[in-house]
């Protein structure tokens, strides 16, 4: 339950912080506002994904959300009226995109990585503790 429930504040956490950079958008560099959002977003996805599936093989579960990840970013080719309308939503457009970018898989499978290998190093100073 503990785990859950960090797992569960990271989450809350990141949305805060994305949110927060969002607004601060206009004082950043280029350069981050075209990697931010979906480096975040990824690293969001990942903790989320633990709280629920906190006992799955975290190897495995990194593996399938980089594809998840890039399935997201491949829908972004495909154009339909119903696709298009639920994308013009804030909730669509945040949860599926606008456009195809190759910058996005990069940033998308950057996020999931470094998700992955803070908590793998987390995990090792806990159990380093006790």
């Amino acid at each position: 339950m503990k785990k859950r429930l960090i797992y569960s504040i990271l989450t809350l956490g990141i949305i805060g912080f994305a949110l927060f950079i969002r607004k601060m958008w206009s004082f950043l560099p280029d350069f981050i506002n075209i990697w931010i959002g979906d480096y975040l977003w990824a690293i969001m996805l990942y903790c989320a994904t633990m709280v629920v599936f906190l006992h799955f093989d975290k190897k495995k579960t990194t593996i399938a959300l980089i594809v998840f990840c890039w399935l997201i970013e491949a829908s972004q080719l495909w154009h339909t009226p119903w696709l298009d309308a639920f994308r013009s939503t804030t909730f669509g457009g945040l949860l599926l995109g606008h456009g195809f970018l190759w910058s996005d898989i990069i940033a998308y499978t950057a996020g999931v990585l470094s998700a992955y290998w803070i908590d793998k190093q987390a995990l090792k100073i806990m159990y380093s503790h006790e």
